[in-house]
C-alpha cells in the first residue's frame, strides 16, 4: 500500500479529501483499511413485503409508474414504483435526471437498499442493476459492501473509489503477519486478504477476512508493546533492598490486618523494585480493596534506601486524599511529604523545591501540575501514577522521560479491566491484582428508583443524616443548560441549601470550582461541617469519608456502569451498611434501565466492566479515547477478544520488523509515546 494522499486519486479533490478526512481517511492505506460494516448479498432476493425497515435488502422487480416533478423550491424529484407480485415499492431520487431513461415502464430492476423513514419514500437513491442490460458473459450478481459513511459521501463513491486502488496495478499492498500464518488461515498473500474484505464472494468471506485483518492490527499494536517493554527492562534501574524487617515493621504498624491480596501484591512489588531494571507494574483493585497500602509500603522501602516517592493524581481531591493517607499510614515512621497541586501558593511551591533540593522531602503527592512544571526531584526512585486512564501515556512518561538511572513506575486503577483489554491497553506492564476486599466494610445496597419514589429516598436520605450519617448527591450536569432538562447540581445546591436539609449543612462540589474551593470544601465533609455534599462526577475517585453511607445518582441513565460503581465506592467505606439510589429520568428508556439492573445485582467491579464492555464499548470503560485508549480500525475488543491471545502468541514467536514499526506509528499515532 501507499502512503499517497487521497487527494490525489482520480474523483476525489480537496473537497472530498475533507469529507474522507472525517472517516479519518487520509492516504491510500486508510482508504483500503476503511472495513465494510456490512455486506448486501444481491444473491438473495428478498419479496417486496417481507422487507423489515432499517435492514439492507435486495428487491426485483418491473417498473409499474414513473412520477418526475419538481418542488416549489425547483428541487428535482424522480419516483419511480416498481412491483414483484408481492407488493409494491417507490424508489425515490433526487436531482437524479441520468436515471429516468433507464428506468421506463414495464423495465426490471433490481434495486438495493434499506426503507426511507419518510413514508411513501420507499428506498431513497438505491444501488440498482439492470438485468436486461447484463449480457450473457457478465459476471454474476453477488455481494456488495456497505461502508460506514460520513455526510456528502455515498456507497457508490466509496465503492468506485476502492475498487479504482484495488484495480490499479502500482498499487503495492506489503505484508505485516508472518507469511506462513497468513497462508495457515487461507491467503497466500496480503492483496489477496485486502480483495477479500472488500469483494468476497459470500458475506462469511467478507467477515472472515475482517477477522484475519483485525488479528493484524492487534499483532502491529502488540509488537510494538512488546519493544516498549523490551526498551525499558534495557534501561538501568535503580536497586531497592527490600529489607524484611522494613515489611514486617510497616505491616505491624497498621491499625487493621492485611488481606491475603495484599500481602502477594506487596511481595510483586517489592520483589520488582529489587532488581536493577525499572519497575513496570500496575496495580488494578476494585473501589475500596486497599491499593494505596500496597503503595504506602513501596513509598516506606523506597525512603528507607535514601530515595524518593512521587505521587501523581489526576485531580486536586484525589491528590489531597493520598497526602491525608501517606501522612497517616507512614508519619510514624518519621517520613516527610508535600502535596503540589494547580492551586498551592507561589510560596509554598518554592519551600518545596528548596526540600526536595535539600533532599528533605520523602513522598511528595500532586496533580499533573507535576508535569506541567517538570518538577526536579533529585533520588527520586519510584513514580506512582494513580487512575492513570486519566492521564495519557506520553503524559505518565514524560515525568520520567531522560533520567537516568530511570526510576521505577507503579500504575494504580480503581476501573477494573476486563483481561483480554488489559493485554491489549497494557500490554507493556505486569500487572497486579487486589481481588480481595478488606473485612468489616459494611453491606452496600444499590436499588433503581424512578421519579415517582423521590419523596420516599429523600425522607430516607434525611433519617440517616439525622443519626450523624453523611451523604452524597450526584448530578451529570455541573450547572443549569439550556440545551437540557437535566436537573443540575448548581440548582440543587441552592434548593437543598435553602430546604429542611439545610440544617446538617450543605456542600457543593464541581469540577469548575478552583483547587482551593475544592479542598476547603471536602475539608468541611470530612470534620463535619457539612453532611450532605451535592456534586458531580468529580467526585468519582478520591473521597474517603467513613460516615458516608447514602448515595443518590441522579438521571443515573446518563453514566456508564463503570462509572456507577466507582461512585457507589465512596460508600460502605467503614463498618456502616450503606444505600446507593439510582435515580432514573423521565426519558430513561428500557434498555438504559436494563443496563442499571445490572448494579443491583453485582458489586464485583470486574464483572460489572465486562458488562460496560458489551454495552458501551472499551472506550468508556478504559477511559476516554483521547486519555490513551488505542484507536482501532478494524479489531473490535469486544468481539474479537480470543483474537488478543492469538496476537500476543504471535508477537512472542516474531520479530518486530521496520515495516510494522512504520505501520504502528502511522495507524497509532499518539496512542504510545515513540520516545518511551
Amino acid at each position: 500500500m501507499s502512503r499517497l494522499d487521497v487527494r490525489f486519486l482520480k474523483s476525489v479533490g480537496p473537497a472530498r479529501a475533507a469529507k474522507l478526512s472525517k472517516l479519518s481517511i487520509n492516504t491510500v492505506d486508510d482508504l483500503l483499511l476503511h472495513i465494510p460494516r456490512s455486506y448486501l448479498d444481491r444473491r438473495v432476493i428478498t419479496p417486496i413485503r417481507d422487507m423489515v425497515p432499517g435492514r439492507e435488502s435486495t428487491v426485483s422487480g418491473s417498473v409499474i409508474s414513473i412520477e418526475d416533478r419538481r418542488t416549489g423550491k425547483g428541487r428535482r424529484i424522480l419516483r419511480v414504483v416498481i412491483s414483484d407480485g408481492s407488493g409494491n415499492l417507490p424508489l425515490t431520487f433526487f436531482n437524479a435526471r441520468f436515471i429516468r431513461g433507464r428506468l421506463p415502464a414495464g423495465s426490471r430492476v433490481m434495486a438495493s437498499g434499506s426503507l426511507s423513514p419518510f413514508p411513501g419514500s420507499g428506498i431513497v437513491h438505491p444501488d440498482l442493476v439492470f438485468p436486461d442490460a447484463l449480457g450473457e458473459d457478465a459476471p454474476p450478481i453477488g455481494v456488495l459492501p456497505v461502508y460506514p459513511l460520513s455526510d456528502g459521501l455515498n456507497q457508490g463513491f466509496l465503492r468506485r473509489l476502492i475498487a479504482g486502488v484495488l484495480n490499479d496495478p502500482g498499487t503495492v499492498i506489503p505484508e505485516y503477519l508472518p507469511p506462513a500464518h497468513l497462508r495457515s488461515l487461507g491467503w497466500e498473500s496480503r492483496a489477496a486478504l485486502i480483495h477479500s474484505v472488500h469483494r468476497p464472494a459470500s458475506p462469511e468471506e467478507g467477515e472472515k477476512a475482517r477477522r484475519v485483518l483485525a488479528l493484524e492490527e492487534l499483532y502491529i499494536y502488540m509488537a510494538m508493546l512488546r519493544q516498549v517493554r523490551e526498551r525499558s527492562d534495557s534501561l538501568e534501574g535503580i536497586p531497592l533492598p527490600a529489607v524484611n524487617d522494613i515489611q514486617t515493621s510497616f505491616s505491624a504498624s497498621l491499625p487493621f490486618m492485611l488481606t491475603s491480596a495484599q500481602d502477594r501484591v506487596i511481595d510483586e512489588i517489592t520483589s520488582d523494585i529489587r532488581q536493577d531494571r525499572p519497575m513496570r507494574r500496575l496495580l488494578q483493585g476494585d473501589v475500596g480493596s486497599g491499593k494505596t497500602v500496597a503503595a504506602a509500603a513501596a513509598c516506606r522501602v523506597c525512603a528507607s534506601n535514601g530515595y524518593r516517592s512521587v505521587i501523581v493524581a489526576p485531580t486536586e481531591v484525589l491528590a489531597a486524599q493520598h497526602y491525608r493517607t501517606m501522612k497517616t499510614l507512614l508519619e510514624p515512621f518519621g517520613m516527610t511529604f508535600a502535596l503540589l497541586t494547580g492551586g498551592t501558593s507561589s510560596g509554598e511551591r518554592n519551600r518545596i523545591k528548596d526540600a526536595l533540593e535539600m533532599e528533605e522531602l520523602d513522598v511528595l503527592v500532586g496533580t499533573h501540575a507535576l508535569l506541567q512544571d517538570r518538577v526536579r526531584i533529585p533520588g527520586l526512585a519510584l513514580c506512582i501514577v494513580d487512575e492513570q486512564h486519566k492521564f495519557g501515556v506520553e503524559q505518565r512518561e514524560s515525568l520520567l522521560s531522560g533520567l537516568s538511572p530511570r526510576p521505577h513506575m507503579l500504575i494504580m486503577s480503581a476501573t477494573p479491566i476486563p483481561r483480554t483489554l488489559a493485554m491489549t491497553i497494557y500490554g507493556d506492564l505486569d500487572v497486579s491484582v487486589i481481588d480481595e476486599m478488606p473485612p468489616g466494610r459494611g453491606k452496600v445496597v444499590t436499588m433503581v428508583r424512578g421519579r415517582d419514589s423521590r419523596t420516599e429516598v429523600y425522607r430516607f436520605l434525611e433519617e440517616r443524616l439525622s443519626r450523624g450519617e453523611k451523604a452524597f448527591i450526584v448530578y451529570p450536569l455541573r450547572e443549569f443548560s439550556g440545551e437540557s432538562e437535566l436537573l443540575d447540581a448548581t440548582s440543587s445546591f441552592r434548593i437543598l441549601s435553602r430546604s429542611g436539609l439545610g440544617r446538617f449543612g450543605v456542600g457543593l462540589l464541581t469540577g469548575a470550582m478552583s483547587a482551593r474551593e475544592k479542598l476547603d470544601v471536602t475539608d468541611r465533609f470530612l470534620s463535619g461541617e457539612i453532611s450532605l455534599l451535592v456534586s458531580t462526577t468529580v467526585i468519582e475517585v478520591g473521597i474517603d469519608i467513613p460516615e458516608a453511607t447514602v448515595m443518590i445518582v441522579v438521571n443515573a441513565e446518563r453514566f456508564g456502569l463503570s462509572q456507577l460503581h466507582q461512585l457507589r465506592g465512596r460508600i460502605g467505606r467503614s463498618g456502616l451498611d450503606s444505600w446507593c439510589y439510582l435515580m432514573k429520568g423521565e426519558e430513561c428508556g428500557k434498555e438504559a434501565s436494563e443496563r442499571l439492573v445490572v448494579l443491583e445485582s453485582t458489586s464485583d467491579g470486574f464483572e460489572v466492566a465486562e458488562r460496560d464492555l458489551q454495552l458501551r464499548g472499551p472506550g468508556e470503560v478504559a477511559g476516554t479515547r483521547q486519555h490513551g485508549l488505542p484507536l482501532f480500525r478494524i479489531a473490535s475488543l469486544i468481539g474479537d477478544q480470543d483474537l488478543v491471545e492469538q496476537a500476543s502468541g504471535l508477537v512472542a514467536e516474531h520479530k518486530l520488523t521496520a515495516e510494522i514499526r512504520a505501520e504502528f506509528e502511522h495507524r497509532f499515532m499518539g496512542s504510545v509515546s515513540h520516545g518511551i
